[in-house]
């Protein structure tokens, strides 16, 4: 795997290294933010926290994952020129579900849950979509899944839209049955993952 990489043109390698280091910085930007968030005072039942678990980290396997044992999935899907402007995506996708992430504060979860305390965040990013947080990690796993261009990280990427979507559904849920009317009017006003929709 080092010795193909080695064949690769240095703006591909330089781009994929910038889009790893992000992915890692992010990673210890959410590990540290965990430990500032409250207790989760409500959030779903055993087997969809399950159904959740293996969507998001079989579909991060694949997105990650150099090979897999199914040949045809390795294959690739986009050419290697397209990689430094995949990155950038995936890049400005980081940033802004970190952006998101600091204004949700200490009521964020890695599950769907309520917070104690739970308040609705209407600012920041949050003025425009409910989910800003997915939408920039779905940019961030799309954008990897092209600048790498191997059709396996497209399916691991598919699986975490799945995992996302399917989380923006029953978050919406839960904060109409919390905070009633004053979530109905922010619904109106707001998309679900894209400005306009939904």
């Amino acid at each position: 795997m080092l010795q193909v990489m080695s064949h690769l043109p240095g703006y591909v390698n330089g781009s994929r290294s910038a889009l790893m280091i992000a992915w890692a910085l992010t990673c210890v930007f959410f590990l540290v933010g965990m430990l500032r968030a409250n207790r989760i005072s409500s959030r779903e039942a055993g087997a969809a926290r399950l159904l959740d678990a293996l969507l998001l980290w079989s579909g991060y396997y694949f997105l990650f994952v150099p090979l897999v044992p199914w040949a045809a999935l390795n294959r690739r899907f986009a050419p290697l020129a397209v990689a430094p402007w995949t990155a950038a995506v995936a890049i400005l996708g980081l940033f802004l579900a970190c952006f998101s992430r600091y204004f949700l504060g200490r009521y964020w979860s890695g599950t769907v849950a309520l917070k104690q305390d739970h308040k609705l965040i209407q600012n920041g990013p949050y003025r425009f979509v409910r989910h800003p947080l997915y939408s920039g990690l779905l940019l961030a796993v799309f954008g990897t899944a092209c600048a790498f261009g191997i059709w396996h990280r497209l399916l691991g990427a598919g699986l975490i839209l799945a995992c996302f979507l399917r989380r923006a559904f029953m978050e919406d849920r839960l904060m109409q049955s919390r905070f009633g009317d004053e979530f109905a009017a922010y619904r109106r006003r707001t998309g679900q993952i894209v400005p306009g929709i939904g």
